[in-house]
């Protein structure tokens, strides 16, 4: 795979705190994702997942529809892939979110850019640092530590769930870092979320999931999800790249935990356990690390 070239474009004068505030308000947007799931009373992960992609791509798609039909049938596949990753990585992560805490489901997720370290070294042969090595180690010890400190609670299925959204978010990046050298973020975005909610239909239907009868505050939930983390958030920070490298925006997604496990606290009377911290604190540690060995090709997934 060809790494993605971060592009840090000169800002200069008053334009200089905009791309800042972009990525500011992506990261609140993107933190609120496991409180709206948590809110969304009555409504199926799967319905959530399928809903979120749906009305995402439709949102989107009066934008990207002049540009679709100018791309080549190879352009699609890409897209098309990373779909089918995202897919899986909503369906298993916002399922984790109803099964275990807050803050171990978006703790365990966060871990995506250990998982492309791995997998683009294990794929492509793509060398990593002692630095590197050594921020995944300090990862999975954070793992073991928040996942030790749900076990007595009994949602070690939760953070499983998160650690598999966390493994499909990486497939949805790497696919996408190829795909986005050739097309725009509408596009690809249009695309992605398109054939994701195509897949979760389908599981939907064979699963009898409903996919409505719900309130009409699960469906304004189900609107602020939309247009709150992946629109706001997911969307907004493929925007940003153009005025950050990928390095800085990566460490700067690091917040989204922090800000997460905070509003479970305010709004869900939800307190970490004891282990969830230090665990927690190795875990954006050795994602730090390895974002700093080396320039990454993507970001990590907005949730």
């Amino acid at each position: 795979m060809q790494p993605m070239r971060a592009t840090a474009t000169r800002i200069r004068g008053g334009e200089a705190a905009e791309p800042w505030l972009r990525l500011g308000v992506a990261i609140l947007a993107t933190s609120s994702s496991a409180i709206l799931v948590r809110y969304a009373e009555g409504a199926p992960a799967l319905a959530l997942a399928f809903w979120r992609c749906a009305l995402g791509a439709l949102c989107l798609a009066p934008w990207a529809r002049a540009r679709l039909p100018g791309m080549t049938l190879r352009q699609y596949l890409l897209p098309m892939l990373a779909g089918a990753f995202l897919a899986v990585h909503f369906g298993t992560w916002i399922s984790s979110v109803g099964l275990t805490t807050v803050a171990s489901a978006i703790l365990l997720v966060s871990t995506t850019p250990i998982f492309v370290a791995t997998a683009e070294r294990m794929l492509f042969g793509t060398r990593l640092t002692r630095r590197g090595w050594a921020g995944i180690v300090l990862a999975i010890a954070g793992v073991g530590a928040v996942g030790g400190g749900d076990f007595a609670g009994g949602s070690i299925a939760g953070d499983g769930l998160a650690l598999a959204g966390a493994v499909a978010a990486a497939g949805y990046l790497m696919a996408g870092q190829r795909a986005r050298l050739e097309l725009g973020t509408l596009e690809y975005a249009a695309v992605a979320y398109g054939c994701a909610a195509a897949l979760l239909g389908v599981v939907c239907g064979l699963a009898r999931v409903p996919l409505w009868g719900w309130s009409g505050r699960t469906w304004l939930v189900v609107a602020g999800m939309v247009a709150g983390p992946q629109l706001l958030g997911h969307t907004m920070i493929n925007f940003v790249l153009k005025a950050f490298d990928a390095t800085t925006v990566t460490v700067t997604v690091m917040l989204e935990p922090v800000v997460t496990i905070v509003l479970a606290y305010f709004l869900l009377g939800e307190t970490p356990s004891p282990l969830v911290v230090p665990g927690g604190v190795a875990i954006l540690a050795g994602i730090y690390a390895v974002a700093r060995s080396q320039r990454p090709a993507a970001t990590p997934v907005a949730t």
